[in-house]
């Protein structure tokens, strides 16, 4: 995903959809479950005490010298202002009880039995009778208190018990669970699609190679995956008969090329005849460039470990000759040491020379041409023609592209040279020369040294 998006912007992810989906649904379940209950329990004149009114209340109760003291001034303003229809009880477990305010004579034969109930809301449509059970820990033992005679009023207060439950006791461990565990549940079983994807990066287009795992993904995405398999059938057998093609034409070409390039060699010297042989050159190039690549796809080509300074200079002393008929200066700067690296001999031989044969036909007739190799197995052929425009830079390695479709060249050279560096693990770039034409660069890994055996 490109980082230079937003946060806010960026499309969730397919776990943060689900779990939020998943989140809302039981979200509005619950909502119509609430709905339910709140509908099924409603009663218009149906009274009740909130529970914090007897928490509230117990702290005013205190046992002293084994009896139960209650201070009124410390309870809840809303006894104090009703005393006449307010009232509590309250008892331990070793037999000590006290009342307070208006006690309805219903409650008073409970006093007795009130450290053998348990928390209890008593709902009824008497305001007297409406009232609430805690009971309490205390150091000394259990004290049992019923408040009541104050009840709540109307719907919130009839309901907001309820929703306090639900949304602290139900809604929100629903909720965090599934935000936990959504994405978890998730990612695990999305887990395979990256095993895929990175099954997907390494495939080779050009040549045939191992599917895409469609047992690694959910049996959702299977058909998704055989349809790429199958896709990747039909490009690597494109692929085959696209590279039997040219294999062949590359074939039948050496015979016309090497017949006209001995009738080409018979004609007296002239302008004409260097321009001839060095399209014959180029020509020939081109066609071994193409068996190069077939070599390299079926892993023909040697793998020897060579001197890249020698591969230049044989190249280099070749086309010299053609280079100066043509108008152009020549010369060649390389370590005096070798530069070892892995390769094809040949193939790489035929790269060099595709750069010089285009540097001689872009170079514009005249100036130096210069080929280089560095200690760092870096070759560069620079020329003082007009140079390649940096917005084509990305686009002159593509195949038939040509810089001027007047100019001679099939635009095929520099793709073939790319394709063979590219197999040989280098690397490959245009830039502008020092003398203001182009500059071409191929940068090879070099050898490892070898280890000697005792």
């Amino acid at each position: 995903m490109p980082t230079n998006i937003p946060f806010f912007s960026r499309p969730l992810s397919l776990s943060l959809r689900i779990a939020w989906r998943v989140g809302l649904s039981v979200t509005l379940l619950i909502l119509v479950i609430i709905l339910v209950v709140c509908v099924s329990i409603w009663k218009a004149d149906l009274r009740m005490v909130y529970r914090d009114k007897a928490e509230d209340s117990a702290t005013a109760i205190e046992r002293r010298d084994g009896r139960l003291v209650l201070d009124p001034a410390r309870l809840p303003a809303r006894l104090r202002d009703a005393p006449d229809v307010a009232w509590l009880a309250a008892a331990d477990e070793s037999g000590h009880s006290l009342t307070w305010g208006a006690l309805p004579a219903e409650y008073r034969s409970l006093i007795p039995v009130l450290p053998q109930l348990s928390d209890s809301d008593l709902r009824s449509t008497d305001p007297r009778l409406a009232a609430t059970l805690i009971v309490e820990e205390r150091p000394w033992g259990r004290l049992h208190i019923v408040v009541g005679g104050v009840p709540e009023e109307g719907v919130i207060g009839l309901y907001t018990p309820l929703f306090y439950f639900v949304s602290l006791w139900l809604a929100l461990p629903v909720a965090a669970a599934i935000l936990l565990l959504v994405p978890w549940i998730v990612r695990r079983g999305l887990s395979g699609i990256g095993k895929v994807a990175e099954q997907a990066r390494s495939v080779d287009m050009n040549r045939r190679s191992r599917h895409l795992d469609a047992g690694a993904v959910p049996s959702e995405l299977k058909p998704l995956i055989d349809s790429f398999n199958q896709a990747l059938e039909r490009i690597w057998d494109a692929a085959e008969a696209r590279d039997r093609f040219l294999g062949n034409a590359a074939h039948e070409l050496r015979l016309p090329i090497a017949i006209v390039r001995a009738r080409a060699g018979a004609l007296p010297a002239s302008a004409s005849k260097t321009s001839m042989l060095s399209d014959i050159a180029r020509l020939e190039n081109i066609s071994e460039q193409l068996l190069d690549l077939q070599r390299v796809d079926r892993g023909l080509i040697a793998n020897d470990r060579l001197d890249l300074v020698k591969v230049c200079r044989d190249v280099g002393e070749d086309i010299a000759p053609l280079l100066v008929k043509a108008g152009y200066e020549f010369s060649f700067d390389a370590p005096e040491h070798p530069v070892v690296v892995s390769g094809d001999a040949g193939a790489l031989q035929r790269v060099v020379m595709n750069l010089l044969q285009n540097a001689m036909t872009h170079g514009g007739g005249a100036g130096e041409i210069a080929l280089s190799v560095s200690p760092q197995a870096r070759i560069s052929v620079s020329d003082a023609g007009p140079g390649i425009a940096e917005e084509e830079h990305s686009q002159i390695f593509s195949p038939f592209y040509r810089l001027n479709p007047e100019t001679q060249g099939s635009g095929l050279g520099l793709h073939l040279a790319r394709e063979v560096v590219t197999r040989h693990k280098g690397s490959i770039r245009v830039s502008r020369s020092d003398q203001g034409g182009a500059r071409f660069c191929v940068q090879l890994p070099l050898a490892q040294p070898q280890t000697e055996t005792p």
